[in-house]
């Protein structure tokens, strides 16, 4: 993938889809209508990993709020379909966790959705594999953090984790549900990059693996600063694609931050408390699908994604074409959408500058 193209919204990245699919996309942007959703069942996970910016502890949750419950997904799903949502992905925290998950999962998978779970898959016992099988997944994207236990460890903070997902994963390739893992790169797991791979391969299974990961500021415990793996360890990789992007795709002042946004005009992400947003890593907005129906949700969404602008300091920056960043960025470090830090804009210009 070229860097023009991984900068712009998915519907412009259809390439490698049949004409059919190419025109679907394309007239879901034209006409702003909500074909990719993803539910957050939970915040709840089993496990508590480092860099996590969803998880949450039980006395956490209180303060932001409950869970919906399996009657209101149901309801904003079915609202959801009507107003064009095609594919749909089910994730948290762990999705498995949620009280009613049996519930939630058998209602949704006999509306017609295109469904992706995203798991862990260290909760998927005997009982769940028989829920699986009955109403089986397009496709489950399994997060992998490592080749054994005690690198699950370090990483997730349990005892046996990768055990667990190791017989999460032989259940579901029984089942021919088709996988694929995905992998976070910390500094806890660095060094078992090769056995990551090495597993997949094993498995025959598609890996994708990222060292891009954003503190939270959604109110997790997230060690997402502490445990990155510094950019200047891969510097030479960090300046070819900074010269890459500015060959090929700078940064356009005169674009709105959520055009950069794959979901752009596209999709959205409901929170595990039930707000309406177009990124997991935000904060906001509020726009919860308890009080409304769920398109009057959505066109508040779009609505908000036209109106969010850069900050004022990035409009007149001496280097904004190189500084590529985005709304859910500058959130997550910067503490929302329309400011920047000091702190970010000089770590950038030292890059530059090098």
């Amino acid at each position: 993938m070229n860097q023009r193209n991984e900068w712009e919204s998915i519907c412009q990245r259809t390439e490698h889809l049949d004409p059919f699919y190419q025109a679907v996309w394309k007239k879901a942007y034209a006409e702003a209508i909500p074909i990719t959703g993803t539910f957050e069942l939970t915040c709840r996970c089993n496990f508590s990993c480092r860099m996590c910016y969803v998880h949450l502890k039980p006395d956490q949750m209180a303060g932001q709020g409950r869970e919906l419950t399996a009657k209101e997904w149901i309801r904003t799903a079915e609202e959801a379909k009507k107003a064009g949502t095609t594919w749909l992905c089910i994730t948290g925290g762990e999705p498995l966790m949620h009280p009613e998950f049996e519930s939630i999962w058998r209602e949704l998978s006999q509306m017609g959705f295109f469904i992706t779970l995203q798991t862990n898959g260290s909760l998927i016992n005997e009982r769940m594999a028989k829920l699986l099988e009955e109403y089986p997944p397009r496709r489950v994207k399994l997060t992998l953090y490592g080749s054994g236990d005690s690198v699950y460890q370090e990483v997730c903070r349990v005892k046996e984790g990768f055990g667990r997902v190791d017989a999460g994963i032989r259940t579901l390739k029984e089942l021919k549900i088709p996988i694929s893992l995905v992998g976070t790169i910390i500094r806890q797991n660095e060094e078992d990059v090769n056995g990551i791979v090495a597993y997949a391969y094993r498995n025959r299974l598609p890996l994708t693996l990222t060292k891009n990961i954003k503190a939270s500021a959604r109110g997790a415990d997230s060690q997402a600063r502490e445990v990155r793996i510094p950019e200047e360890n891969n510097w030479e990789i960090q300046r070819e694609k900074l010269q890459k992007r500015l060959r090929e795709a700078p940064m356009r002042e005169d674009r709105k931050p959520c055009s950069y946004c794959r979901d752009y005009r596209v999709g959205y992400w409901i929170t595990w408390n039930g707000d309406m947003r177009f990124c997991s890593f935000m904060e906001e907005p509020h726009i919860s699908v308890r009080e409304r129906t769920f398109q009057k949700a959505w066109e508040e969404l779009i609505e908000y994604e036209e109106n969010l602008d850069w900050p004022k300091e990035c409009k007149s920056c001496e280097v904004r074409g190189a500084c590529y960043r985005c709304a859910g960025l500058l959130a997550a470090e910067c503490g929302g959408p329309e400011q920047v830090t000091e702190e970010f804009c000089q770590r950038v210009k030292k890059y530059l500058k090098e």
